[in-house]
């Protein structure tokens, strides 16, 4: 589903949230450090921070419905990628840098746009994280203009 362009995209160091819903239908979510693709474009591994997980890891043991959102800031290219629950466990070590590598060329980005003073994130915490595997089931174009809610797989 994930082609490989889109998938460079994915991985590049975006902002990302995950997005869940409870028994009741009302909305969760957190942040999300990085995302890694994975089974031929057919999973996306979400890493979001261990600070963060809670009710969205009991929303998706309950129902297994999430929309990831991920953006790249400089031009407001975005995607929304639905999936249903496949596993979780603890990231990893060896995972850290590539996780951490992703936060990092976002800070990067927001830096070029001049959003460096405002920027407060340097107090979360984006590692150690929980990496939530969806099999992915749509993917959609977020970008605003014409093109907006275009399925793009």
């Amino acid at each position: 589903m994930l082609d490989r362009s889109l998938t460079e995209f994915l991985e590049r160091g975006l902002a990302i949230h995950i997005g869940t819903r409870n028994a009741q239908m009302r909305p969760n979510g957190c942040r999300v450090t990085a995302v890694r693709v994975e089974e031929q474009g057919q999973h996306l591994v979400v890493y979001i921070p261990k600070a963060a997980t809670p009710t969205v890891l009991e929303d998706l043991r309950d129902n297994g419905q999430a929309a990831v959102s991920l953006t790249r800031p400089i031009d407001d290219r975005a995607v929304q990628v639905k999936g249903v629950f496949v596993s979780e466990r603890d990231a990893d070590p060896s995972e850290e840098a590539f996780v951490l590598g992703q936060w990092q060329a976002l800070l990067k980005e927001l830096d070029v746009m001049g959003l460096a003073a405002l920027n407060s994130t340097s107090s979360w915490s984006m590692w150690p994280c929980v990496a939530i595997t969806l099999r992915v089931n749509a993917v959609f174009s977020q970008t605003p203009g014409p093109e907006a809610g275009a399925v793009l797989a």
